[in-house]
């Protein structure tokens, strides 16, 4: 006769359960490497972003070795102080826009000859045409007998 408490019938009953159970697609390390694929791509997300809207280097950058001293204010003057404004720039009222060259007024009266070429970066409205007579703007650039060459001019808000 047969023990009453063995098993009537050995059954693969566990087995199919683990078969039939949902598979666990993910573990730690799949986490963690989404967590750096979304870091990335936030990242190089982030450089566009700054390549297309960021500010200028050339307007954002310190005054170069040998940036312009403008009559009235140039570099190291606070940016306000009567005549100019600050790193290597001159803030004044344009006057007339002549092609690719804009005349600007400093408050101190003076009358400044700013030349453009096809690298100068211009920051609100973003052509040199646009700009009205009686806009204030910055102008950052290079300055050779009186006369500005620009590398960027900024239009105030």
């Amino acid at each position: 006769m047969s023990d009453p408490f063995e098993e009537p019938v050995e059954d693969d009953l566990d087995e199919r359960l683990a078969a039939a159970a949902p598979k666990r697609l993910a573990n730690r390390a799949t986490y963690a490497l989404l967590a750096l694929v979304i870091a990335v791509a936030g990242f190089i997300g982030g450089t566009q972003v700054q390549k297309r809207y960021g500010t200028p280097e050339a307007a954002s950058a310190a005054a170069p070795t040998g940036a312009a001293q403008f009559p009235g204010g140039g570099a190291g003057r606070a940016s306000g102080a009567p005549g100019g404004g600050g790193r290597g720039g001159i803030t004044g009222t344009v006057k007339l826009v002549d092609g690719t060259t804009v005349y600007i007024e400093t408050p101190d009266g003076q009358t400044i000859t700013v030349r453009t070429t096809g690298d100068t970066v211009v920051l609100v409205p973003g052509r040199l045409a646009d700009l009205a007579v009686g806009s204030t703007v910055t102008v950052q650039g290079q300055n050779a007998d009186g006369t500005v060459t620009a590398t960027s001019v900024t239009r105030a808000r």
